[in-house]
């Protein structure tokens, strides 16, 4: 049997705690008074951007970035863990209800990732549920933002339930003519669509799971850490860029990831990719030029040197400074995204205009 993720990312027990979400650089912004961008989001700059008339920033363009992310901001049921069977459902409560059928491990597996595909994945591996990626906590903002300090936080343990120790991570490829808008607002439009499919993706091969018996957690970006869990499903390598680096789409992907007791066999990584990557990443730096915020390392290789208040020390990787990085989404209103244009593996090695976006 091969390294795990942690082995590859050589991860020193004595350092390296699970993550408490209070401590991404999102929620920072809200409460930390030491946090560059505070009180600041991609909402702040907005109407200014808008009121520029610059094309890529035009009220058009916000409508677009703004629809895309319509699923993933109002669909509360992809949330749940355990949501209560419905007739609305489309299949008969007393079914839901019933004890997994015995199935073969091997059938298992071929069916739900077919189903993943079906339902909306570019890509699907499957991986042993590893302790380490799976957050300390979740937190969420109660009260005022304005009014908001860490103690005002709602800190909720993340244990996930007996027996769920696989994990179906899904890649969703983003579309290209976005991300070739990057950094202005069309190119968040591709990322706000490939959020509204991992939340609907997320879901339903998690109802589909349901519907044969077995518990099913869908999840986005919460719960546990996405990019080492992928790896372990052997869907991709680390770049320097501090993003999965897909082995057809580069870092131009978005994952989900559902956890759950079905028995399934899993996938490992794919040891030779991330060998390649990791020797190509220690040449190029053009994620690390491209960045407006010098947020991304230029060293020579993966080290253990954490570059901000938002970093998770412990193992050895290219960090980035997430602080920073943030800093350029408040100034653009989008997630920048020139990282992952940029990256050779995207397959996006052009910049498009509005003009020629809004043409195709």
């Amino acid at each position: 049997m091969g390294k795990t993720t942690a082995e590859i990312f050589e991860l020193d027990t004595d350092q390296y705690q699970r993550f408490p979400e209070e401590n991404n650089c999102f929620l920072r912004a809200l409460y930390d008074k030491e946090f560059p961008s505070y009180q600041k989001d991609l909402l702040t700059n907005m109407v200014e951007l808008v009121d520029s008339g610059e094309k890529g920033y035009r009220r058009l363009d916000l409508a677009l970035y703004a629809a895309s992310w319509t699923i993933d901001q109002h669909m509360p049921f992809a949330a749940k863990w355990f949501p209560k069977p419905s007739s609305n459902d489309y299949i008969p409560i007393d079914i839901v209800k019933r004890p997994p059928d015995n199935i073969p491990i091997d059938e298992l597996t071929k069916y739900t990732k077919r189903a993943a595909r079906f339902l909306g994945a570019s890509d699907v591996g499957i991986s042993k549920v590893d302790p380490n990626w799976i957050l300390k906590n979740s937190a969420k903002a109660m009260g005022p933002a304005d009014e908001l300090t860490k103690e005002k936080l709602r800190l909720t343990d993340v244990e996930l339930p007996e027996g769920v120790t696989n994990c179906i991570v899904c890649a969703i490829e983003m579309d290209p003519s976005g991300i070739r808008n990057a950094p202005n607002f069309l190119e968040v439009a591709s990322v706000g669509m490939g959020y509204s499919n991992m939340t609907a993706l997320s879901v339903s091969v998690a109802q589909f799971i349901r519907n044969l018996g077995y518990i099913a957690i869908p999840s986005t970006n919460d719960t546990g850490f996405s990019i080492p869990l992928a790896i372990d499903a052997g869907l991709g390598a680390f770049g320097r860029n501090g993003l999965l680096i897909h082995k057809k789409w580069g870092p131009r992907i978005r994952l989900c990831k559902i956890f759950t007791n079905m028995p399934l066999n899993t996938d490992e990584p794919d040891y030779g990719y991330i060998d390649k990557i990791a020797q190509y990443c220690k040449g190029c730096r053009k994620c690390a030029e491209e960045c407006e915020a010098e947020a991304i390392s230029f060293a020579d290789g993966p080290d253990r040197r954490v570059r901000c208040s938002s970093n998770n020390p412990g193992v050895k990787k290219w960090y980035v400074d997430t602080n920073a990085c943030y800093g350029i989404w408040v100034k653009h209103g989008t997630d920048c995204g020139n990282c992952i244009q940029v990256c050779p593996f995207s397959k996006t090695p052009n910049k498009l205009t509005p003009d020629e976006f809004w043409d195709m």
